[in-house]
């Protein structure tokens, strides 16, 4: 038996598909349309039930869109149940004889598949009607569960997709000040999960910890096992570099071999008070150092992890920021953008702008508002001078 508790359950479900009001969708139309092919059918119905309302999602041959009181609705019942309802001749049917539907608009017969989501929650039906009575085969039965998961496939792609954006959020990190350095960043996610990996954190030693990767597989899974590497560093932040790559290594390798795939990243710990810096480069291949005077050269690259995984493989590169000079770090989206196609044109555009603010707006300008068709991200730390350092 249903509960309150469970209708708003359900309610707070269909919710959170996010495709009430949305419109016509193909993806939902050609399960209806299907559906009416496969059983000759006038009406097909994927409906959704919610509050004391049911509403066409998609249909074939009624008004798409449309809601209805669920009370004395074929589908509000059939969603209180896991298997499908099926009534031969509705005017036999004492629950349902009375209805309009029955009386006033000849419906006969129906038959209707319940939707289950994931954690077995009912938020709609699809289902079949008549202007005439009709048996229903056990195969008859058969087919619409069939269709039925189809449907429930594709609302469920809805929720992944609300996952992939909670996991895509919680990708980026929120900014962060440290007197002395100037931390200036860019990042753009795909909206079908991309995987690029963004950390910067203040350490318990006071050193700023930057991390810029990309997991490359592809994906969902690209931005699952991006949440992944960047949880694991951040459990080490307080660790030596020496030893939480290495570390990383041996937690993250076996999930990325089971995907089939490597992440690349680079990973650097700056002191804000002498300007040393700490940096690992695991196959990234875009770590820049630019000097204050527009000078710059490319950071020494190793192997990505989930590639062999011994510690010598991933040697900490030491190099000293004085007053102006920038550790600039990108992901591969970068060089899609115009101005960005290789390091030289990113550390000349580097170089080239008058602050960080003037280089991010440029960015940002040329990714404009549309969601990117990969990851993006930029990161350029900034030496400033602090009070043990005057900049004069």
């Amino acid at each position: 038996m249903s509960t309150p508790q469970d209708a708003e359950h359900r309610t707070a479900l269909v919710e959170a598909l996010g495709v009430l009001g949305a419109g016509p969708e193909e993806r939902f139309d050609r399960i209806t349309r299907m559906t009416h092919e496969a059983f000759g059918v006038p009406l097909t119905f994927l409906n959704l039930v919610h509050h004391d309302l049911v509403t066409t999602q998609s249909t074939f041959g009624w008004n798409q869109g449309s809601s209805v009181p669920a009370s004395e609705q074929f589908c509000a019942t059939t969603v209180l149940t896991p298997a499908p309802m099926v009534i031969p001749d509705t005017t036999l049917d004492e629950r349902f004889a009375h209805t309009a539907a029955v009386a006033e608009h000849g419906i006969r017969f129906y038959a209707g598949a319940p939707l289950s989501m994931d954690d077995g929650t009912r938020v709609g039906t699809l289902c079949i009607m008549d202007a005439q009575p009709r048996a229903f085969s056990d195969e008859d039965l058969a087919l619409l569960r069939d269709l039925a998961h189809w449907a429930e496939r594709e609302l469920g792609h809805a929720l992944e997709r609300d996952r992939l954006g909670r996991v895509r959020t919680g990708l980026v990190p929120d900014p962060v000040a440290v007197p002395g350095l100037e931390l200036a960043t860019v990042t753009a996610r795909r909206p079908d999960g991309g995987g690029d990996v963004a950390d910067w954190r203040v350490a318990a030693d006071g050193t700023l910890a930057v991390t810029v990767g990309t997991v490359a597989t592809g994906g969902a899974a690209s931005a699952l096992l991006a949440a992944t590497v960047r949880g694991a560093l951040v459990a080490r932040v307080d660790e030596p570099l020496a030893s939480a790559l290495p570390g990383l290594e041996a937690q993250v390798a076996p999930d990325l071999r089971v995907a089939d795939a490597v992440a690349r990243l680079v990973h650097a710990r700056l002191d804000p008070t002498s300007g040393h810096v700490d940096l690992v480069e695991a196959g990234l291949g875009t770590a820049l150092l630019v000097r204050s005077d527009g000078t710059h050269r490319a950071l020494p690259s190793a192997l990505p992890l989930g590639v062999g995984g011994a510690a010598e493989e991933h040697p900490v590169v030491a190099l000293d920021l004085a007053v102006g000079d920038r550790l600039v770090v990108s992901s591969d989206g970068l060089t899609t953008l115009p101005g960005f196609a290789t390091l030289d044109e990113v550390a000349a555009a580097v170089a080239g702008a008058a602050d960080t603010a003037a280089l991010v707006d440029r960015v940002r300008g040329l990714l404009g508002d549309e969601d990117p068709p990969t990851d993006v991200t930029l990161v350029v730390v900034t030496r400033r001078g602090t009070a043990e350092q005057p900049t004069a």
